[in-house]
């Protein structure tokens, strides 16, 4: 595996889980060293559940975004997540530095399997996830007209020259 990890560009600025411009957000950032791809967070407080903890919501929605981000950038498909499990092993509270990684385990056809972790800053594991998503090419995410083609000729023009191993 290498360890080079390359910044992701960011599109959608509003985006509730990767939005940088969004003030309510988790204002995810991403990075790929070429099989896998990490984002370093804080949840914000005004995400907690009761007392301290951050909300199990919150923590699916942080492992559906890496999933969806790995499966977009690794795959060079637009995606739509078709289910997503979650187990959670360690309270997490607000304001923890989090680390979350995301891999494909198997492309079939039109869907991937996705795989997340959520470690804390001592590395402790708080929560794993899996995901199936379906692929759908440019073309076809286009025709579902679901966002924008100016927003999709964006995102296009984010993916890789090269495809990657899993097309």
């Amino acid at each position: 595996m290498k360890s080079n990890w390359t910044p992701i560009p960011n599109i959608d600025k509003e985006c509730f889980g990767c939005g940088t411009e969004n003030s309510f957000g988790l204002k995810m950032t991403f990075a790929t060293n070429g099989k896998e791809l990490r984002s370093a967070l804080i949840v914000p407080e005004h995400t907690k559940g009761w007392s301290n903890l951050v909300h199990g919501g919150i923590l699916t929605t942080i492992l559906d975004e890496i999933m969806s981000w790995t499966a977009i950038h690794l795959t060079h498909n637009f995606i739509l997540t078709r289910n997503i499990t979650v187990k959670f092993k360690k309270p997490v509270y607000v304001g923890t530095p989090l680390t979350t990684t995301s891999t494909i385990k198997e492309v079939n056809g039109k869907e991937a399997l996705l795989e997340a972790y959520i470690n804390d800053a001592d590395g402790n594991l708080c929560c794993t996830s899996e995901a199936n998503v379906v692929l759908f090419s440019p073309a076809e995410f286009s025709r579902l007209n679901i966002v924008p083609q100016d927003f999709l000729e964006k995102m296009n023009l984010t993916f890789n020259s090269t495809k990657s191993d899993w097309v």
